[in-house]
């Protein structure tokens, strides 16, 4: 009994092991490179970034063990991709008369 629990719980863990982010928020993050991940980076990526209701763009990929894909999250790629959304400001300047 003990046998066959152990090669369900093995095969499960092989089939159930995608891509994981290490590190990651609301503007972007990393996976660590292989060549399944790069394969599905931008599927990754969209998965991500969904979260926030934004979109993806990959910035960098090195392709050695080791290193990792990076992606950035962006608020509307349609308007301009290389643009940072618009930061409100705290206070209201005065009006000058």
């Amino acid at each position: 009994m003990r046998v066959i629990l152990s090669v369900v719980a093995l095969v499960l863990m092989g089939i159930s092991a995608p891509a994981q982010i290490y590190r990651g928020n609301d503007t972007g993050g990393i996976i660590p490179w292989s060549v399944e991940n790069e394969l599905e980076a931008h599927q990754i990526a969209a998965e991500f970034c969904a979260r926030w209701d934004k979109h993806h763009r990959i910035t960098s990929v090195h392709r050695r063990y080791g290193d990792f894909i990076a992606f950035n999250c962006l608020w509307a790629p349609g308007i301009n991709r290389y643009a940072l959304p618009a930061v409100g400001l705290g206070f209201r300047p005065r009006p000058r008369y």
